[in-house]
């Protein structure tokens, strides 16, 4: 992820503008993230029981496809972004505030889902050895 620092000139909105940039860093990164494990659990489960485990590998393939929508979804909002930096009026920047604070409970819900989903994988794969 990029470091970008606060400068002393930037007003309100550039302000606004670079926490929003910020989250969608972070979005992708953890979106990234969660493909990688996802990979790594169908490696694990599959390589023990492949039935034992068939319910859980399924529930791994939703999510699978879960994330991919998401990293789809940041690929096209992150175009829309664009737009957001030639915002000059207060009822363009409300529109983008809104549809930031939108996107951001959907994503972060999945990202929670998932985290708890992957503590019950943990908890499984430990007590499985």
């Amino acid at each position: 992820m990029k470091k970008e620092v606060i400068k002393i000139h930037q007003d309100q909105d550039d302000l606004q503008k670079f926490f929003i940039n910020r989250d969608v860093d972070r979005w992708n990164d953890e979106v990234a993230s969660i493909k990688e494990e996802l990979i790594l659990f169908i490696n694990l489960l599959t390589s023990k029981n492949s039935k034992m485990y068939s319910n859980i590998v399924e529930k791994v393939e939703e999510f699978k496809t879960e994330n991919s929508r998401f990293a789809e979804e940041l690929i096209s909002y992150d175009r829309k972004l664009e737009v957001l930096k030639e915002c000059e009026d207060l009822q363009c920047e409300t529109f983008f505030l809104n549809s930031h604070n939108e996107f951001q409970e959907k994503i972060e819900a999945h990202f929670s889902e998932y985290r708890n989903f992957k503590k019950n994988v943990f908890a499984l794969i430990n007590n499985s050895f």
